[in-house]
């Protein structure tokens, strides 16, 4: 999502009553080593004058506007997330705690997101070992626990892919999200196709486990490029359509399309500008 002057002029063209995904994470408040909470603070001003509220997003697993924490391994989920790291004057996990601290008592936030895409591998590149799942569940459990003990307001979201990532696979989805202080199951999609994915991971699967555990399912993330559907953006806009009336009919509650662009939508990418018929879509799916 746009930030400065350009996040109102998004926010006005995708209407009131939307939801926005929203990185806030320890670089992006901080400036020469010191706390700086500027873009936060104005991200949820903005925000609050359009009527859209916002999923705050605490950690990137990829390290894209979090590089002074890198790409998360089982390490730093087992213990790294303890520490501060590159020129962060503050642990993730400390931090988690300030930002809660500051802004739960403003209702413009919609829920914690406690990492984006959260999964445990041995490295960037490396192999799914027997532990990680245990080593996910420790550290959500924990961190889910200290933002429940600082803020009863708002919901917190765990930030999984859920199609069988280190850590999440099979039952072990079911598992991390069976935990007390996560409130909902997560999804990020990049298919056509409302019920994409296999049998042990698919989002049937996923639909199923979180029914049993009594917690809705939402799509953190939805994107489809028009050249893969019908190759035009109205033929996109109709692809979202069906996917939402098929997805919400199953359960689902709630979808997050990938992604807003000021520069306009193209036919090859997943970006969404001004005009494209797909933010007619979005208004008449909007709660």
């Amino acid at each position: 999502m746009a930030s400065g002057p350009l996040l109102g002029d998004a926010l006005k063209e995708l209407g009131q009553r939307h939801v926005i995904r929203a990185w806030f994470t320890q670089e992006l408040a901080t400036t020469a080593g010191v706390r700086d909470w500027s873009a936060f603070d104005h991200t949820l001003s903005v925000a609050r004058e359009q009527g859209t509220r916002v999923v705050v997003t605490l950690a990137n697993q990829w390290g894209d506007c979090d590089v002074q924490e890198g790409f998360k391994d089982e390490a730093w989920y087992a213990a790294g997330y303890r520490a501060p790291a590159g020129s962060n004057p503050a642990s993730y996990r400390d931090f988690v705690a300030e930002v809660v601290m500051r802004y739960r008592d403003d209702p413009t936030v919609l829920m914690w997101q406690l990492m984006n895409e959260a999964e445990a591998p041995a490295s960037s590149s490396g192999p799914c070992l027997p532990t990680p799942a245990t080593t996910l569940r420790t550290w959500a459990a924990d961190v889910s626990s200290l933002v429940k003990s600082l803020d009863t307001n708002h919901l917190v979201s765990v930030g999984t892919i859920g199609s069988g990532q280190c850590g999440t696979n099979m039952d072990e989805y079911k598992d991390l999200h069976a935990l007390p202080g996560v409130d909902l199951c997560e999804l990020h999609d990049y298919s056509a196709d409302p019920f994409s994915g296999d049998i042990w991971n698919g989002v049937a699967v996923r639909l199923r486990q979180c029914a049993e555990l009594g917690k809705p399912v939402f799509v953190g993330e939805v994107g489809l490029i028009p050249n893969s559907v019908g190759g035009s953006l109205q033929s996109r806009a109709d692809a979202f359509r069906a996917r939402f009336e098929a997805q919400f009919d199953a359960g689902i509650v709630g979808e997050l399309v990938w992604a807003w662009s000021a520069l306009g939508s193209t036919l090859d990418n997943f970006d969404i500008g001004p005009g494209d018929p797909t933010l007619k879509v979005l208004h008449r799916f909007r709660g």
